[in-house]
């Protein structure tokens, strides 16, 4: 059983890896095989920043060095200083992946909190609460049905109208235009920088008991503004060329559901890739099939994407096999491990962090075509796999809050709360997250024995 792990950020130099060298030792004994075509493999980002000249202007900018020790705040920062428009995109879109899962979080531990644990006290106006969660959960007759049972007299009543009118045609989250006009303005975008946070909670309704005690609660929609802005300010600051890019990048955390459409190979420039999970342009586009068509996806794509070659071996009697793909994912690793090497003159202290984020790619890309494959445990498997390797570097924000919000689905509130105590500092919108955990938390106590992440 995979213990509870304890959420940290570790920062990385280009040079180490949580005090490790480049050399491999550890992994000595362990022959390296060929996981995929070795030309198919040299095309993707960490084969070739192997060579000095490639990686070079990575190394040197300050944004790029705090992108890969994973604070996206300073990371931007430097951007805007220098005015690197592709840097800025890319760090203002995983911000708007990181509130995107943060809203879904909160609406999982919403749904299971007032929804499954609801109590005849809980007040009238929750239904509001459970009407965002529910559209964000993508069920759009529940959120109707929530929406039109908020008291017309309470606080809400016209959150839930706009909200109404909002969904009646489309059945989709609305843009950032109706959304600030919901939970409030967050300003003018304006790329290179971050809205204001609201205070919380949002609300303070009574619940409905002799007493009419205060309780106080968050409007989920607050965090979709946020994600929102942020790609907003993505598409503001990316170069013209580049809004493709944008939409597919966007498929690996979406929160709804995207349309099935034929995705190209972008030409992808470095600033898309450096650090990312996606090796090579084709990655991208093969992410984006799979994330719809699951198994499909890998025949289609494992010609050109070394993600989709180092699943091909996995898939069997049309499943994913968690197993296999945890040894596709290291045997990567060790072939990159290798490659690097040769393209570099030797081992250097770079190689096992790069390899590793590779390894760590393979594993997320088996999770979505698991998922895709209605294969909802042995996606859990290789989410919680990637999760562990992750430890050893830091842990990605963007894909620890995709983590915490898969948990509080599951009903499991502990580990969420970890992974928000470590980012809340930094992102403080997650605030509003907060209260419908420690609900979920409070009320999964009441009803059981105390619970553990799923495992």
């Amino acid at each position: 059983m995979m213990r509870l792990l304890v959420i940290l950020l570790l920062p990385l130099g280009f040079g180490a890896c949580s005090g490790e060298t480049g050399n491999p030792s550890t992994d000595s004994s362990v022959a390296t095989v060929e996981a995929i075509d070795g030309a198919l493999l040299q095309k993707s980002w960490p084969a070739r920043m192997a060579n000095d000249e490639i990686r070079g202007p990575f190394e040197g900018h300050p944004g790029w060095r705090h992108f890969f020790s994973g604070d996206l705040n300073l990371a931007l920062g430097a951007f805007a200083q220098s005015k690197h428009a592709r840097g800025m995109a890319r760090v203002h879109q995983l911000l708007s992946d990181l509130y995107a899962q943060g809203a879904l979080l909160s609406a999982n531990a919403t749904a299971e909190a007032y929804g499954v644990d609801a109590v005849d006290t809980d007040p009238s106006e929750m239904a509001y609460v459970l009407g965002v969660s529910a559209v964000i959960r993508g069920d759009f007759a529940e959120a109707k049905a929530r929406f039109d049972a908020v008291p017309p007299d309470s606080l809400v009543h016209e959150r839930s109208v706009h909200w109404l009118a909002a969904i009646k045609d489309a059945a989709a989250i609305p843009e950032l235009d109706v959304l600030v006009k919901i939970s409030g303005s967050l300003g003018d975008v304006s790329p290179g920088t971050q809205p204001e946070v609201q205070s919380t909670p949002h609300f303070e309704f009574n619940e409905r008991s002799e007493k009419a005690r205060p309780m106080g609660a968050n409007d989920p929609t607050a965090l979709l503004s946020h994600s929102a802005w942020h790609a907003a300010a993505a598409k503001a600051a990316a170069p013209e060329t580049d809004g493709s890019v944008l939409e597919q990048v966007g498929y690996r955390y979406a929160v709804e559901k995207r349309p099935e459409v034929k995705q190209p190979v972008l030409p992808l420039d470095d600033a898309w890739l450096f650090c990312s999970a996606d090796l090579s342009p084709a990655d991208t586009g093969f992410i984006a099939t799979a994330s719809s068509s699951g198994l499909d996806a890998v025949a289609e794509w494992s010609d050109r994407s070394p993600l989709a070659a180092a699943l091909q071996s996995s898939i069997q009697d049309g499943r994913v096999e968690p197993q296999s793909v945890m040894d596709a994912a290291f045997a990567l690793q060790k072939q990159l491990s290798a490659t690097m090497a040769d393209i570099g003159g030797g081992v250097q202290d770079f190689h096992r962090p790069f390899a590793i984020r590779a390894r760590i790619a393979v594993l997320l890309a088996g999770m979505i075509v698991a998922d895709a494959n209605d294969q909802y445990r042995d996606a859990g498997i290789l989410r919680l796999n990637a999760l562990e390797r992750m430890h050893a570097g830091g842990i990605e924000p963007v894909f620890a809050l995709s983590v915490a919000a898969w948990d509080a689905g599951n009903r499991s509130p502990l580990r969420p709360e970890d992974i928000l105590h470590q980012f809340g500092s930094s992102y403080p919108a997650l605030v509003a997250a907060k209260a419908p955990l420690e609900a979920l938390h409070l009320r999964r106590s009441r009803n059981a024995a105390p619970t553990t992440p799923v495992h």
